[in-house]
């Protein structure tokens, strides 16, 4: 990945500082932090691996801190935040960081080049960092402090009693077990010595957490420091795992060949000629986890979250344009076994104890990805083993009723949730305190019913079952005709409950447009399409509202806050919108050539943020700027499917 920032950048510390970086690998391990090294989220860390239920993330090794001495005279290269202001203030010292094919800092102290590079092993529990004087100058004494946390990914850590502080130090390498539930440390190092000195260092501050936890300080406990002596060209390596290593077998030139030839032999060339797109793409590889033998995508490694509706949402652009039929089936029949009284879990039982079965439309958007997959395929095959009842289980539990007050009313219009119970995946609260505002007859989630009726009534003509297909059929009628006498009206209708009848343009809007099957006429489509694209459509994706102020956001807003679902722009929007304009353009391989550079902003994000990724949502202050979710794997997906579509449109009309 391609990625190289000066120090005009750099030594700008508010920009650099919102500038992130991520290695992670198959195991669930990761290290991330900024392009100045200093931790802005509690879940920065150069060390951060799975505990053993593979539930939570554990940052071990918060960062390294790193001195120089050059003739006695010390330079700290190192940047923290403290809640008293930045020290030390290493950055000035950086004269670029590059992304290519691992994260690299170069400084310049004095006339001396120090370079330190980092990666992750994509197969292995194993990061390594290297520091190496680069040209030929007076030695240097380089001293690295750990930093340790032994928490949680989401806690923070604070000086405490009952701690084992204690250095175990062996040949060429020392070990850390400061609480007996959590993974131990092991450094390994190939030069100088490890030296014991215990010290807490105290109110470190993280900046990008007040939107979503409130509390940003934590103390960090430093059991000891490395220290070496290199001469020109010399070099310190430090190997860290969460268990020991075979000292003999730890070459860091061999390791780094190994890893740049897998980082630089991709799987997918889709996309080689748009570096953006092909960045995203080479991403998404990374987001499939393998957890106690079943298959799950990551929504995000940095938030550890697994939250279903998000990947269903990343399924098509990580596995449809590679072929990759396989894996995808493997995840849905994950999916599908989580089914209960026929709704899925807000967040996968995999990576969370305490789930909750409260989302009306996830279990109806696991029926639309399933009939994508068939369009994709034909593969009549896959359903008739259990997965087209796992759907028909669905509509009978929606028919009948289930959970959280959801079910088809008389009119075959679905009915969600209460004043107590949000079941909406925007989670609107009303004027009394934690009431819910947006709860009854919902759009997106009774065109999602209307989607699955008519899903339900093709695959079974599919396999010949011709009376339940038309009991399908027959219903789908009913539901449509309700649909589009309650919620067709100028303008269109949100939601209905026995309080509120909420006529506001919101995302949710598109949904109906997007989806395989709609009771929508031509003409009332494009009058819909039209509306959203003249006040919902930005170059970064699709506004959640029609809000009008463009210098709105105060505070970067994390999806806890209102903000999110009222005044932010969501990227991953821009998969739902392509499919419906070309759905419902006249001439869909024109619409294609028109649009096919909507997004160039939102890629440009790339380069942004979270470097390779993609966030959750934008918002605007004087600029554009990322919030929610940094690594946002469905932002990713969409747009790499949404780029997919527009592809096969421009390929009709182009000349042969």
């Amino acid at each position: 990945m391609d990625i190289k920032l000066g120090k005009e950048i750099l030594h700008q510390i508010e920009a650099a500082s919102q500038i992130e970086w991520m290695e992670n690998n198959d195991l669930g391990m990761y290290a991330a932090s900024t392009s100045i090294g200093m931790n802005t989220r509690r879940e920065h860390g150069l060390f951060v691996v799975p505990d053993s239920t593979s539930q939570k993330q554990v940052v071990l090794l918060s960062k390294f801190e790193e001195s120089i001495f050059i003739e006695n005279k010390l330079n700290e290269i190192s940047t923290n935040e403290y809640q008293s202001g930045i020290f030390p203030t290493g950055y000035q010292y950086l004269t670029s960081f590059e992304r290519y094919p691992f994260p690299r800092f170069t400084y310049m102290v004095q006339d001396h080049i120090i370079q330190k590079t980092i990666f992750i092993l994509k197969n292995q529990p194993m990061l390594v960092v290297r520091y190496e004087l680069k040209n030929k100058v007076m030695p240097i004494n380089l001293i690295v402090k750990p930093f340790l946390a032994e928490r949680y990914s989401d806690e923070l850590a604070h000086e405490m009693r009952g701690l084992n502080t204690d250095s175990y130090v062996g040949h060429h390498f020392v070990r850390w077990a400061l609480k007996h539930e959590l993974p131990e440390l092991y450094i390994y190092f190939n030069h100088g010595e490890y030296i014991s000195a215990n010290l807490w260092y105290k109110n470190f501050i993280y900046k990008q957490d007040k939107a979503r936890f409130g509390q940003q300080l934590e103390n960090l406990f430093n059991p000891g420091f490395f220290q070496v002596t290199l001469e020109p060209y010399q070099y310190l390596d430090l190997y860290i795992s969460s268990q020991e290593l075979d000292i003999n077998h730890l070459n860091y030139e061999s390791l780094y060949r190994m890893e740049k030839k897998v980082r630089n032999s991709p799987t997918y060339f889709y996309f080689k000629d748009h570096p953006e797109l092909s960045k995203l793409s080479s991403r998404l590889e990374d987001s499939v986890s393998d957890i106690k033998n079943n298959y799950l995508v990551a929504v995000s490694r940095l938030e550890n979250l697994y939250a279903t509706r998000d990947i269903l949402f990343s399924l098509p652009g990580m596995f449809f344009i590679k072929d990759n039929f396989n894996d995808f089936k493997n995840i849905f029949k994950t999916l599908t076994r989580q089914l209960v009284n026929g709704l899925l879990p807000v967040h996968s039982p995999l990576k969370r104890k305490n789930t909750h079965y409260c989302a009306a439309d996830i279990s109806l958007w696991l029926i639309n990805i399933g009939y994508l997959y068939f369009q994709m395929t034909r593969d009549i095959e896959f359903f008739n083993e259990g997965i087209l009842e796992s759907f028909r289980s669905i509509f009978e539990k929606y028919e009948k009723g289930t959970s959280f007050n959801i079910y088809m009313d008389r009119d075959g219009l679905i009915f969600a949730g209460d004043k107590n119970t949000s079941v909406s995946w925007i989670p609107l609260k009303g004027d009394e305190k934690d009431s819910v505002l947006r709860y009854g007859k919902m759009i997106e989630i009774n065109a999602l019913w209307y989607n699955a009726l008519m899903v339900l009534h093709h695959l079974y003509q599919e396999l010949g079952k011709k009376r339940i297909a038309a009991k399908f059929e027959k219903q789908a009628k009913i539901t449509g005709d309700a649909f589009l006498k309650l919620f067709y009206t100028d303008p269109w209708v949100d939601f209905v409950n026995n309080e509120n009848v909420e006529k506001n343009l919101r995302i949710n809007q598109i949904i109906p447009l997007a989806l395989p099957f709609s009771p929508l006429a031509k003409e009332t489509a494009q009058n819909l399409l039209q509306q959203i694209e003249d006040k919902l459509l930005t170059g970064y994706g699709l506004k959640v509202a029609d809000f009008k102020d463009t210098n709105y956001a105060k505070n970067i807003p994390h999806r806890k806050s209102s903000t999110f679902y009222n005044q932010s722009i969501w990227p991953w929007s821009s998969g739902l919108y392509v499919s419906a304009a070309l759905k419902w353009s006249d001439t869909p391989n024109e619409k294609a050539k028109e649009i096919s550079r909507t997004f160039d902003p939102l890629l440009k994000l790339v380069d942004k943020g979270m470097l390779g990724y993609l966030p959750e949502a934008v918002v605007q202050h004087d600029e554009y700027i990322s919030a929610g979710v940094p690594d946002y794997t469905p932002s990713a997906s969409c747009v790499v499917w949404s780029y997919y579509l527009l592809q096969q449109y421009k390929k009709i009309s182009e000349p042969k």
